[in-house]
């Protein structure tokens, strides 16, 4: 069996909205048994979070040995959105994506996927704003299993919907080339019923996962292709304001 976990860390915030430092964020996910974990929203070097590496908390809070941090961000998130000059690639404070594996990592992939180019309206207190569509992209890596290689991507894709599902499938024909079976797992802001025809061929497993405190809608999915889901939980943790989902292959 293969236990895969997606979580957007909401850069380690506490239920309550609360900073948390690297002994809680390490609690909030340790037991959970994963042997594979994608993590959206993920500080590291924020002064926010405490300068925290926090993908390294949770991996080393979990026994995973190998772990990578892809910045969508660099710098100091608080007073800027800066996207680093190469996607994916920051060696100072950043903010973005991970992976961690039990699994010794054969190769990992980084890359951008589309976004809207221009800003879009919305409102912010009540007034009119414009937006930028953050930079969205993919981190994946092909694990070499006891089972057999396995190819896992994190992502975390566009607020708007009709952008995520330009990314969507952008990203499914990138994991595509790569080994079967394979995972493509995150936040990825699209309900099911958004979500399950532009990724026909691939597994969708469902639970309700934002908000925390009482999901109605599932934003954050573990799409498999190429081996059976038996199990499939949302875990309710002291973290973030979205929900781990929790998803068991049969791999034998």
């Amino acid at each position: 069996m293969t236990r895969v976990l997606t979580l957007n860390l909401q850069h380690g915030l506490s239920r309550s909205g609360r900073p948390t430092n690297a002994e809680e964020l390490g609690a909030a996910v340790a037991g959970l048994g994963a042997d594979v974990v994608a993590l959206q929203e993920v500080d590291r070097g924020q002064p926010r979070s405490g300068g925290v590496d926090q993908a390294r908390v949770v991996a080393d809070a979990l026994g995973l040995e190998h772990v990578r941090f892809a910045a969508t961000l660099a710098g100091d998130v608080r007073r800027a959105k800066v996207s680093p000059d190469r996607w994916g690639a920051h060696d100072g404070a950043g903010y973005g994506l991970a992976l961690a594996s039990r699994w010794p990592v054969v190769s990992w992939f980084v890359r951008p996927l589309p976004r809207l180019p221009v800003r879009y309206p919305v409102l912010r207190e009540g007034r009119p704003a414009l937006r930028d569509d953050e930079r969205r992209g993919v981190l994946a890596a092909v694990l070499a299993t006891p089972s057999g290689l396995l190819s896992v991507a994190s992502a975390h894709l566009s607020l708007l919907a009709p952008v995520a599902a330009v990314q969507v499938r952008a990203l499914l024909r990138s994991v595509a080339t790569l080994s079967t079976p394979a995972v493509v797992a995150g936040d990825l802001d699209l309900d099911p019923w958004l979500l399950g025809p532009l990724a026909r061929g691939w597994q969708l497993p469902q639970a309700p996962t934002f908000p925390a405190a009482a999901p109605r809608r599932q934003l954050d999915h573990v799409l498999v292709q190429g081996a059976p889901v038996v199990a499939v939980e949302a875990l309710d943790l002291p973290v973030s304001d979205h929900r781990g989902l929790l998803v068991t292959l049969d791999r034998r």
